[in-house]
């Protein structure tokens, strides 16, 4: 399964190195089109191709470690998602879709993801990265501490309104709902997630706003 991703990996940055990079090198302004362009093709092949090699038996039964949401940073030893193409990716899809079976995973790995996630899809998007892990399975998120954000704002922190809203550069980027780490272990007990802690945030997101950490594991 590894090597099929390395495979598409190779194949996507060799086009867009060739076709995106070269052209970012001249002075031109059409490399984050093409990237545009892109992404909602591999958005619907990737993860076409990832259900072709399970139901064909291509891909042998084994669990992975999933990182998404990756944008530009790449972790090794993980099959790294995004909705956009990066130099970090290894698998374009709807992170609220994943095109894994059941029991696939042991890890989910998500840094300041679901805040860009509404509120109407993030209860059908958690039981989904639920339904891919495996009994005991560990999903870890860390998202913008929505209160303490809010009261830094109204103490006169005028720089908490981009942490609120989000920076809204691109499609995607806007913060769509908030969270405290009440309000989303209550959300993860009630889809079938346990032992559930808060952890200190390790990303670096975490040194620009105030963020919480929640580790939990996939009910046996």
């Amino acid at each position: 399964m590894k090597r099929l991703f390395d495979i598409i990996k190779y194949l996507a940055l060799r086009f867009d190195r060739y076709f995106g990079t070269n052209i970012k090198e001249s002075g031109g302004r059409i490399y984050r089109p093409i990237l545009r362009f892109l992404s909602p093709i591999r958005r619907v092949i990737d993860p076409l191709f990832v259900r072709f090699c399970y139901r064909t038996g291509i891909c042998k039964a084994r669990t992975l470690k999933l990182h998404i949401g990756c944008g530009w940073k790449h972790f090794n030893g993980y099959i790294n998602i995004d909705l956009w193409i990066t130099d970090a990716t290894d698998l374009i899809c709807d992170v609220t879709r994943l095109p894994w079976p059941e029991n696939a995973v042991e890890v989910i790995e998500s840094y300041h993801v679901i805040e860009h996630i509404s509120h109407r899809r993030i209860r059908e998007a958690l039981m989904d990265w639920h339904r891919v892990l495996i009994p005991g399975g560990k999903l870890i998120l860390e998202c913008p501490h929505f209160d303490e954000a809010v009261k830094e704002y109204l103490s006169g922190n005028v720089d908490r309104l981009i942490n609120i809203f989000g920076r809204q550069r691109s499609y995607g980027d806007a913060h769509l709902y908030g969270y405290t780490p009440q309000r989303l272990s209550l959300l993860l007990e009630d889809i079938g997630f346990g032992n559930i802690q808060e952890g200190i945030p390790q990303s670096s997101q975490s040194l620009d706003e105030p963020s919480f950490r929640i580790e939990c594991t996939k009910n046996t």
